[in-house]
């Protein structure tokens, strides 16, 4: 394997004018996958693609800061038509597996951290069943604040505006307004009681 990555080193910068020229018809693949599949094929791109996800996403409507870093995939879902209800500030950091529900507007401010598999929740719609009557739907914005982290696996559920360095820890499930600079964490395990001799 070193030798492959040796090579790897090699062909880099011969490759990235080749991929510069190719950029054209790559967002000319997107726009007739946007055509054929509506909104729901181009996420589907952000899901496959291990690159371009900042054009992809400033192509189909988001608004994108400058130097993000996106590891995909990144999972967006309830889009509607485009992906106008995001946006994502300058330096921002999104980790694998991160979730977005477009459902309302998303802001993920300057600076923030979204680590692997943190979810943004707009909306909760309990479906046509008999919870329905009790459980209306539910819709609305969620904001990022400037500088903020979020864990791996942090859920952030609809209305939720998280302060100014924030600090969001692993698997936390957060329903509520955090201030700026304040941490919030998820219950540790904890041993239930001695095992069987």
């Amino acid at each position: 394997m070193p030798a492959f990555s040796t090579l790897r080193d090699v062909l880099r910068p011969v490759g990235r004018p080749l991929r510069a020229g190719l950029a054209p018809l790559r967002r000319a693949r997107w726009r007739a996958r946007y055509l054929r599949d509506g909104i729901d094929g181009i996420a589907m791109e952000l899901r496959t693609t291990v690159a371009h996800h900042e054009e992809l996403l400033r192509l189909f409507g988001a608004r994108v800061g400058r130097d993000v870093s996106i590891h995909g995939p990144i999972h967006i879902v309830n889009a509607g038509r485009d992906f106008s209800n995001l946006r994502i500030g300058s330096r921002v950091h999104l980790g694998t597996d991160v979730l977005i529900d477009l459902a309302d507007a998303v802001t993920i401010e300057d600076e923030a951290t979204l680590a692997m598999r943190a979810s943004i929740i707009t909306h909760l719609d309990v479906g046509p069943g008999p919870l329905r009557e009790r459980r209306p739907r539910q819709q609305a914005p969620v904001r990022i604040g400037r500088g903020a982290y979020l864990g791996i696996g942090a859920t952030i559920l609809h209305g939720v505006t998280i302060g100014e360095c924030a600090t969001i820890g692993a698997h936390a499930l957060v329903d509520r307004d955090v201030p700026a600079g304040a941490t919030v964490l998820a219950p540790r395990a904890r041993r239930a009681g001695e095992a069987p001799a």
